[in-house]
């Protein structure tokens, strides 16, 4: 299974970071593969580049957070997690925002900001991400996650 995700985020980050002419769902699902290959993978540098200046977040430690905030998180290691699927269960492209919802299934790792919160657990969250198209690519600008109970 690692080969095939490794494989598929190398397909998604030439999809999110192509210029292309038009938004479709193929390149929103790429960004979205990216998005979370950069969490799993707590690439703070491809975090930023992805990021739109105004992103902001509404997090499942039931924080609101920016740009340069959760960029620094990640670097370190304050998001880190030891099991990250994520399931798409709706997408949408309405002119020049996409957006795409479903659930995670999430084990934080024991140094994360989760990890602390929720000690040892698998948390199951729904979530949504928001990506605004410019210049030929999406740009991340909002994300909510919320923890739901089991």
């Amino acid at each position: 299974m690692q080969t095939i995700f490794q494989l598929v985020s190398a397909a998604a980050l030439v999809g999110a970071a192509a210029p292309c002419e038009r938004p479709t769902e193929a390149n929103l699902r790429a960004a979205d593969s990216e998005q979370m290959r950069i969490i799993i993978e707590e690439d703070a540098k491809a975090q930023a580049e992805l990021m739109h200046p105004n992103y902001l977040l509404n997090g499942p430690a039931n924080v609101v957070k920016r740009k340069a905030e959760l960029v620094a998180m990640l670097a370190r290691g304050d998001i880190g997690s030891e099991r990250f699927e994520r399931t798409v269960e709706g997408v949408a492209i309405t002119g020049d925002v996409g957006i795409v919802m479903g659930s995670e299934v999430v084990k934080p790792s024991p140094n994360s900001n989760l990890g602390r919160l929720h000690p040892g657990q698998t948390l199951k969250r729904r979530y949504t991400n928001v990506f605004l198209w410019e210049d030929g690519k999406w740009r991340f600008l909002a994300r909510q996650a919320s923890i739901v109970s089991p």
